[in-house]
């Protein structure tokens, strides 16, 4: 990532077709609208780009040099009102803010949309706060607040549609968003967006918020925000691919911010790539050490990949500087998971729940560690909240599939693992369980499908080769199995597997296959690796005795033969075969010798034309869905 990062954009230049003062002109534009309306997180992105800008962005004459700030133009009297709602805003004081503004509300649009998304923070929080703070409650609980704001909200519309500016009918799509009204959303974002577009094509407004919005790409796509535009698209779309490439892209523009780093590394860890994710994690501490941002994906990261000692030291540094954000809470419940204390992550879950309610993510650890406690019905209720945050939140279905599993129950299971398939359709995880569960259920030709198309995509864990080559033996189709597991140990070495039981079954196999199929040579091979492993050595050491003594028997038979033999016959046939001094021996050396390893692995035929093992059949050629 760093050297990508620094091909594209060498000592934070920019493309010469991207005005820089444009860049500046819109961030400041953004950040001081979003502050004067509250909007701190949007605010907040804003003056960190400008802050990690190349100071030759700033040396441009083309750079407004005069604020957009508002104060400047109001009375005294109005100014006094505003000041004092802004201040209660953020002291997070919404409903002192909503009762100080509902005589003003309709006197400007500035106002308007304090008023009304004091009452939408309100509506936010507290149905969150609910769900919270009874986490076994099936059902979401229902808020008549938020259906009395949009009802307000488009009256107001139909009355003073002067008042809409790009804002309040922001305000206003995303409360038709949390009303599930999405296509009365679109027409509201887009409303936005034509009125945003004659301030700064500030897209940074709406685009954090909803990513299926239709742009008009020939009017937008030359401004440095429609590349930001589709980088968090590609994102909220689980394209983390395209995602890496699109924010690469705007760091031409924005230089290597912390922001684009972070956003970077998440899409690794996304992609199951951590330790590329933690080496981009790394650097951005370096550079911004007290970036709480996203470092939870820095401890998944390190989560997955073990690295135990980094975690607490992550976990102490932010419960110091951040003891009391919802990111501390879930990095904090990490280490505890870490360390199979599950009662005590679940504690902190909790907690970074009521900060942050709206983070499917959260639900879903919290439905993990009750899965570790085997409280099947509290995850269940966990994993279906996440799902109504975020219906496309694959983890929370895939969880709830596992919760199925784990019950015996494969129907179901196969039901969820459905479900987390179509929001991630490339991803190989998916696949295997739903081939594991069409196994179950004796639908094998479907499970082999899986299980290839699992191996095709790029397998993430490593084990569609052996899911295929099991259910081959399943079939008594040893032919194929043995196929599957030379391929897998032709692709997958012991540095690169984490569970070695994997390569011991799969030698295991191998060798008993071959000694059946009386290629002593391979057999031996395959027998002398199984000593490696525990779970082998027994069975290499029997297969070894009865290489062992089938050679015993081929030699004896060999002698006896010469014996046999009249001299002519043994002079004539001498050039036809090989006596046992002349025969290859194993490995190992003589025939009472087992000494070394298997060191050479067999090239597998993997070629697309081998009909046993064609991956591309009439219905792999299609996508696979349900």
């Amino acid at each position: 990532m760093e050297s990508m990062l620094e091909s594209s954009a060498p000592d934070n230049e920019i493309e010469p077709a991207v005005n820089p003062a444009k860049v500046v002109n819109d961030l400041f534009w953004l950040a001081e609208q979003c502050e004067l309306r509250c909007i701190f997180e949007h605010a907040l992105w804003a003056n960190e780009q400008l802050n990690h800008l190349p100071q030759s962005h700033f040396s441009s004459p083309e750079v407004a040099q005069s604020s957009n700030w508002h104060y400047g133009e109001m009375n005294m009297k109005r100014r006094a009102l505003i000041m004092f709602v802004r201040t209660l805003m953020t002291s997070k004081y919404y409903h002192r803010a909503k009762f100080f503004l509902s005589k003003s509300k309709e006197s400007d649009c500035l106002e308007a949309f304090l008023y009304y998304y004091s009452w939408y923070l309100i509506s936010i929080r507290d149905r969150f706060e609910g769900d919270a703070e009874d986490l076994e409650t099936k059902e979401p609980s229902s808020d008549d607040n938020i259906s009395e704001l949009r009802s307000e909200l488009e009256t107001l519309k139909l009355n003073s549609p002067h008042l809409f500016d790009c804002f309040l009918n922001y305000l206003l799509g995303l409360v038709r968003l949390k009303c599930d009204a999405n296509d009365m959303a679109i027409q509201a974002f887009s409303e936005s967006t034509i009125v945003v577009g004659q301030h700064g094509n500030a897209f940074r407004v709406w685009l954090m918020d909803f990513m299926w919005l239709k742009i008009e790409k020939e009017v937008y796509s030359k401004t440095w925000l429609y590349n930001l535009f589709v980088a968090e698209t590609m994102s909220r779309l689980l394209l983390f691919v395209c995602a890496i490439e699109a924010y690469t892209d705007v760091s031409k523009h924005l230089g290597a911010s912390p922001y684009i780093l972070c956003q970077i590394a998440t899409a690794q860890s996304e992609l199951q790539e951590h330790d590329g994710a933690i080496s981009s994690f790394q650097k951005i501490r370096k550079s911004d050490p007290y970036r709480i941002e996203q470092m939870h994906f820095y401890s998944d990261s390190l989560y997955i990949r073990q690295n135990f000692t980094e975690l607490a030291l992550l976990a102490k540094w932010f419960f110091v500087s951040h003891k009391f954000n919802w990111e501390t809470c879930c990095i904090v419940a990490n280490y505890y998971s870490a360390k199979n204390i599950h009662e005590q992550a679940q504690e902190f879950l909790k907690r970074s729940i009521m900060l942050c309610p709206k983070n499917a993510s959260l639900w879903v650890l919290l439905g993990h560690e009750y899965l570790e406690t085997k409280n099947h019905q509290a995850a269940t209720s966990s994993y279906k909240k996440a799902t109504l945050i975020d219906k496309n939140c694959y983890r929370a279905w895939y969880g709830l599939g596992q919760l199925h599993e784990i019950m015996k129950q494969p129907s179901n299971a196969l039901f969820y693992y459905k479900k987390a398939h179509k929001c991630r359709p490339d991803d190989s995880r998916m696949l295997i369980a739903l081939g594991v569960m069409f196994s179950k259920l004796d639908r094998k030709s479907d499970a082999e499908k899986c299980f290839k198309k699992a191996f095709q995509i790029g397998d993430v864990e490593g084990n569609a080769l052996i899911h295929l080559a099991k259910l081959y033996e399943d079939q008594n189709d040893k032919r194929n199995a043995a196929k599957a597991y030379e391929a897998y140990l032709t692709l997958y070495t012991e540095e690169l597997v984490g569970d070695l039981s994997l390569i011991a079954t799969s030698c295991r196999f191998l060798a008993s296959y071959y000694l059946e199929q009386a290629n002593l040579d391979t057999s031996y091979d395959y027998a002398q690796r199984c000593l490696d492993y525990d779970i082998s050595k027994e069975e290499g050491y029997r297969i070894l005795q009865l290489i062992k003594s089938k050679r015993k028997e081929t030699q004896d038979k060999l002698a006896k033969g010469s014996y046999s033999s009249t001299p002519q016959t043994q002079c004539n046939s001498s050039s036809n075969y090989r006596t046992p001094s002349d025969a290859p021996r194993p490995i190992g050396g003589g025939d009472d010798s087992i000494q070394t390893p298997f060191t050479e692995r067999k090239e597998v035929n993997l070629d697309a034309n081998d009909d046993d093992m064609n991956t591309n059949s009439d219905d792999d050629d299609l996508e696979i869905t349900f």
